[in-house]
């Protein structure tokens, strides 16, 4: 039996991955503005910060041009066609026309009512109770549920057996028509009132609201008058 010697060497086992010198870290100086001695900290480097992206570019809307809001009105005016062709060639039986009056009704109720909020909260700002913010603000949450509710109304007229030779129905039709397109329209003011800089609105864009307004309420109750008629008669 072999007795190791203590004195001699014990082998050495080899790695194989070579072993990396240690790195030194190194704290750089960021510069955050101008230096108050008049010149650089010594031991240090100025580091530039990265300069953010720009924002990427706005897709168009329809508060951006008269042409777009032009295109959409006429698309509308397409859309309401389509909606007649329907009525005349759908026969609707009775369980159909329950649904779609309650659709009728429930989407008057979403449209009409959104637009008295609206209107609400402008005669607030006009008393001196909210700032033009709030009211504008306000009023453009509200763009969603009133067209949600106008192209309720439209769909589900389809359905409700509407009688075209009457002028009274016929007359309807150019109010919601003449309704749309104001709604268009006031797109673009609703973005010229928020891009005004003065305290108070210019004379321009004032007249350019009551008359927005005042063409809304009129189509809205007079719509509302020729279906309650036409509903009795």
């Amino acid at each position: 039996m072999t007795i190791p010697d203590p004195g001699a060497e014990s082998p050495m086992l080899m790695s194989p991955v070579t072993p990396l010198a240690p790195r030194q870290v190194r704290a750089d100086t960021v510069s955050w503005g101008p230096v108050h001695a008049g010149r650089a900290p010594r031991g240090g480097r100025k580091r530039l910060l990265p300069v953010p992206p720009g924002e990427p570019e706005r897709p168009l809307a329809l508060h951006d041009s008269w042409v777009i809001v032009l295109a959409a009105a006429l698309v509308a005016a397409v859309a309401l066609a389509g909606v007649l062709w329907i009525s005349v060639h759908v026969r609707v039986d009775p369980v159909l026309h329950t649904a779609a009056l309650f659709v009728h009704l429930a989407s008057l109720v979403l449209g009409f009512g959104g637009v008295l909020i609206a209107d609400y909260l402008v005669l607030l700002w006009i008393c001196g109770r909210s700032t033009l913010t709030e009211a504008i603000g306000g009023a453009e949450r509200l763009h969603l549920p009133i067209w949600a509710g106008l192209a309720g109304l439209v769909a589900s007229g389809a359905f409700l057996e509407p009688n075209l030779a009457s002028a009274l129905t016929r007359t309807k039709l150019v109010l919601v028509l003449v309704l749309t397109v104001n709604g268009l329209q006031a797109l673009i003011l609703s973005r010229r009132i928020a891009h005004s800089d003065g305290a108070h609105l210019p004379t321009r864009l004032t007249v350019w609201g009551a008359a927005t307004a005042l063409i809304s309420q009129l189509c809205w109750w007079a719509a509302v008058w020729i279906g309650f008629w036409n509903a009795e008669h």
